[in-house]
């Protein structure tokens, strides 16, 4: 018998529960709902696309097989970033050199959009040039929009450590740009959206295979 899927306006507490009951269909919904979210973090400390994708499979991974002790004591979304900078992290470890190496994007988009797309390889330019720990901690605060405690939480530090990090980031960009925009930040399109979503959930299929 097919799991009837719960309808997309269906709060993150109600598609988990529903997840837990075997409804690994409705998984996705909750994939494609943070996707973009944790694509920032981890693109935040990985500094290159491709491997901030393959950080967020390994995130959506690690989320699934540990959704049972998701306790709601904060907001999933916190939860799941935490696991996916827990991730990007790990990966940096493993390839140091390239963690650190400054990203360089090529290419144009349209006439329409090049201002757009212009601003934000700026900022991202700006971001890069931040050191590892402020660039976290700007990105966590002012990308995604995380409280001085949750990303104290997502990256093991104290909330007054947040503060100073954050400060220092904000004065090292307001030094170079007058006017920016951050809705663009580390953009995720639909392509990149459903090539995540796609190899995640082929992933569980393969890993749930007898």
């Amino acid at each position: 018998m097919t799991t009837q899927l719960a309808p997309r306006g269906a709060d993150d507490a109600e598609l988990i529960g529903r997840v837990l009951s075997g409804s690994r269909e409705d998984f996705e919904l909750i994939v494609r709902r943070h996707n973009q979210r944790l694509f920032r973090a981890a693109r935040a400390v990985l500094r290159s696309d491709s491997d901030a994708e393959d950080a967020l499979q390994q995130a959506w991974l690690d989320i699934y097989r540990n959704l049972g002790s998701f306790r709601g004591d904060a907001a999933f979304s916190t939860w799941a970033t935490r696991i996916t900078v827990n991730a990007a992290l790990l990966q940096a470890r493993k390839r140091p050199a390239l963690a650190e190496a400054t990203a360089t994007e090529t290419g144009a988009g349209p006439d329409a959009e090049l201002e757009r797309v212009e601003i934000g390889r700026v900022l991202e330019g700006c971001l890069a040039q931040l050191p590892q720990g402020n660039r976290e901690v700007m990105v966590l605060r002012d990308v995604l929009e995380l409280d001085t405690a949750e990303t104290a939480a997502c990256l093991g530090l104290t909330e007054e450590a947040v503060r100073v990090r954050l400060h220092r980031a904000r004065a090292a960009v307001a030094a170079a740009l007058t006017e920016l925009t951050l809705d663009h930040v580390y953009e995720f399109d639909g392509a990149r959206c459903d090539r995540v979503t796609a190899a995640v959930m082929t992933a569980l299929v393969a890993e749930q295979s007898p």
